[in-house]
């Protein structure tokens, strides 16, 4: 007997389950009914316009975008964030360019570095010793740099980031413009800030603005928005790459996705941020009693909706495998000391309690002397800090080539162990976040060899240049 699920059939099985997802989509499972997508699939007929020369519907629904979010010019995007970030890089800048860019930018960033053969200075944000999470940029770090580079073309920085602290999106537009230079900010989980209350990157000052709609809002999965302001970029190119970085026949069913979004903003989403601003603080208000488990609470503005569960004595990759296969509970993401829920406007309150039940349980149980958790069966505790490997591993790497020329040329694989001094020949980044370790023409280091051993060793998976199969990863097979 055949016991092969295709995928339809095993996401219709995991729909049917009580798992609870704290992860994207925003729309959590439950929100914006949407008929048969089947009835409405459809291509470029009359009546339904063209997305690539939007002249119609589709011209007044980037219109209303647009206004709702205060923008001059906005987009729908059907591939993500990704489309819109490789079209605003390329757009932008011109080969060989000079770019500040904050080190701490998704791989979609890298590509558009490395398609368009860019210089990239890099900014390192200030890190988190204790926990490895990036803090925002500032003005001062950017202001900096932009002295010390009189040839810098663009900023490039990502605010908020997947933990959801916020960097100076005005301060660091401010610098910049006063030397003529525009800014692209990924902004992919900040969609919903009008709505929250927090400091939305258009309204900052931001030149070019990239948010994914299905993130933290009720879209489908791959739906996003681009937003264009000012004079300091070429708005009819990045207008142009667009239509190179996304399909010449875009979803109907994805923009219909969009369109919905926009209209329950409009009528439904100030009164119902309302609702969840006060249902996560609640939330976060009670996790706050925890002892072994706690939140983390950045030193300035944040995405209150992001809850990161640090521990501080188990990884997180235990309490993420707790949660999921004792409760039902699928958090966003396990890093070494903490998790991620990712809540948004979709969660229901029941979602809010069973998390809340759940993780003081599992605080009360660390308590214990001797700790057990209880994930099928007794597992044991294992200590994570003080082995020697702190984050500050990923920083200030030395780059040997630039990403275009190091990508092109021949590699081969050794053993991570003995990788210490070679050149890396691909990305090196856990996924999520997506943010690399290494980049291509980087230096390889004995703290990034220790970095990745531990990654492993906490169960998290290394992607890109690494082979799990193998234990090998991808170097440039010579260079000088």
């Amino acid at each position: 007997m055949n016991d092969f699920k295709n995928l339809y059939e095993k996401l219709i099985e995991y729909s049917g389950t009580s798992a609870y997802p704290f992860h994207m989509p925003g729309h959590k499972r439950q929100m914006m009914f949407m008929e048969n997508p089947y009835r409405f699939d459809l291509t470029e007929i009359d009546g339904f316009d063209n997305l690539h020369e939007a002249g119609g519907i589709l011209k007044e629904e980037q219109e209303r975008a647009a206004r709702l979010y205060g923008s001059e010019e906005t987009h729908f995007v059907v591939n993500g964030s990704t489309g819109g970030i490789l079209s605003a890089i390329g757009g932008v800048l011109q080969r060989g360019d000079r770019v500040l860019v904050a080190r701490n930018c998704h791989t979609s960033v890298y590509h558009g570095l490395e398609l368009n053969g860019l210089c990239p200075v890099y900014v390192w944000p200030e890190l988190d010793g204790q926990t490895g999470i990036y803090q925002g940029l500032t003005r001062g770090q950017i202001e900096k740099e932009l002295e010390k580079y009189s040839d810098i073309r663009a900023v490039i920085f990502t605010s908020p980031t997947y933990e959801g602290l916020l960097s100076d999106v005005k301060g660091i537009c401010e610098a910049a413009h006063q030397r003529g230079i525009p800014c692209i900010v990924d902004g992919a989980h900040g969609a919903h800030f009008l709505w929250a209350g927090l400091p939305d990157a258009v309204a900052c000052g931001a030149d070019v603005v990239i948010q994914s709609l299905h993130k933290t809002l009720p879209a489908l999965t791959q739906t996003a928005l681009i937003h264009i302001n000012g004079s300091l970029v070429n708005r009819e190119r990045i207008r142009k790459m667009l239509s190179v970085y996304q399909t010449s026949s875009p979803s109907y069913v994805l923009m219909a996705s969009i369109s919905q979004c926009m209209t329950w903003l409009e009528q439904e989403g100030p009164e119902q941020f309302e609702r969840y601003k006060r249902q996560a603080g609640e939330l976060r208000k009670r996790l706050a009693n925890m002892k072994q488990l706690y939140l983390y609470e950045p030193r300035a503005d944040f995405d209150w909706g992001k809850l990161v569960i640090c521990s501080r004595n188990v990884s997180g990759r235990e309490v993420y495998d707790c949660l999921r296969e004792d409760y039902g509970l699928q958090m966003e993401m396990a890093s070494a000391g903490y998790i991620l829920a990712m809540t948004t406007v979709g969660d229901s309150p029941e979602g809010f309690e069973r998390l809340a039940e759940a993780l003081e349980t599992i605080d009360f149980e660390l308590q214990r002397p001797g700790a057990e958790a209880k994930r099928r069966g007794a597992m044991k505790i294992r200590a994570v800090r003080g082995n020697g490997t702190a984050p500050e591993a990923l920083a200030m790497s030395e780059r040997c080539m630039e990403i275009d020329r190091a990508v092109i040329r021949p590699t081969e694989e050794v053993p991570l162990e003995k990788a210490a001094g070679r050149v890396m020949g691909d990305y090196l980044y856990l996924y999520p976040p997506g943010v690399p370790m290494l980049v291509p023409g980087e230096v390889i280091q004995m703290r990034h060899i220790e970095q990745v051993k531990n990654y492993l060793h906490q169960g998290l998976e290394v992607h890109g240049g690494y082979s799990k199969e193998s234990g090998n990863v991808k170097v440039i097979l010579h260079h000088g």
